[in-house]
């Protein structure tokens, strides 16, 4: 019992014996960024960039997906670091920044489905949302559900993603009349943001911004 508490407790809280952007173990003792990997990140810095579709008004993402951004998603999502989850937020809150004011109401993240849910242990959207709701000072909601258990995007190709997405999403939260921030680590076609998008909509959302850490490169 005590391995599996000291095990989760490394991975709630790791060391940060390595860079989370390109593995590098020397001096990363205090930082979860080497210098190098923060001089690569400040050249793909975006902003305010261009929304994926007409049901979302606005669009922020902190970085090109490519280097040191990607691996930081990867370790968040699949490795499970979720204290990056605090340094990504801080990101993408000044991110967002760069297209205020908004009006926003509502940090709401994208949500998933409980099966894959309870088999991650920890839905990496809300881990971001939290961060970015924070520093926005602003209220986070776990506005939607998703009601279906959809193939994982990133095995589909862009006509498969819009496919997919198709009704997979419903609002259980109060959205009536309120701005949404739609939050998601990442932005590759935008299948997924435009699904949510409409279903807030739907809901009586009165506008939806996405905010994202990253952009596939192809679409920044």
């Amino acid at each position: 019992m005590r391995r599996l508490i000291d095990a989760a407790l490394r991975l709630l809280y790791p060391l940060r014996a390595e860079c989370m952007g390109c593995g590098s173990r020397v001096g990363m003792e205090t930082e979860w960024v080497c210098p190098a990997c923060r001089q690569a990140l400040a050249k793909n810095w975006i902003g305010a960039g261009k929304p994926p579709g007409p049901a979302i008004l606005g669009a922020a993402y902190a970085y090109r997906y490519s280097g040191p951004a990607g691996r930081m998603v990867r370790r968040l999502k699949y490795g499970g670091v979720r204290g990056l989850a605090a340094l990504m937020g801080a990101d993408m809150a000044r991110a967002f920044s760069a297209i205020q004011p908004t009006g926003v109401e509502l940090v709401a993240p994208v949500p998933m489905h409980a099966k894959r849910l309870k088999a991650r242990g920890f839905n990496h959207a809300e881990a971001l949302a939290a961060q970015v709701a924070s520093a926005l000072n602003l209220p986070c909601e776990n506005a939607l559900e998703r009601v279906r258990n959809t193939k994982q995007q990133a095995v589909l190709d862009d006509a498969q993603r819009r496919g997919n997405m198709k009704d997979a999403f419903a609002v259980c939260g109060d959205v009536s009349g309120k701005r949404v921030l739609l939050v998601d680590d990442v932005c590759t076609t935008g299948a997924t943001a435009l699904e949510c998008a409409r279903t807030l909509a739907e809901g009586g959302a009165r506008g939806v911004y996405l905010l994202c850490f990253a952009i596939a490169d192809k679409y920044s």
